[in-house]
């Protein structure tokens, strides 16, 4: 038996308002998980991403 198939036995057999919890946490872990995709590919580092430009990184206070 798949762990699909022992899932909705599982399912079938709780009461109407206790489906409406598991429906809940199954979009809960599914909105997670695209967040989670979404955070790692935002990150993005501009060092290297221009390999033909000199970048200078210093603070204000060592100009002086």
């Amino acid at each position: 038996m798949t762990a699909t198939a022992m899932l909705m036995k599982e399912i079938e057999a709780l009461p109407e308002e206790s489906v409406a919890e598991v429906l809940d946490f199954a979009l809960f872990l599914r909105m997670r998980k695209n967040i989670n995709i979404l955070k790692k590919t935002e990150r993005k580092s501009m060092f290297g991403a221009f390999p033909g430009i000199n970048t200078v990184v210093e603070r204000e206070e060592d100009r002086v």
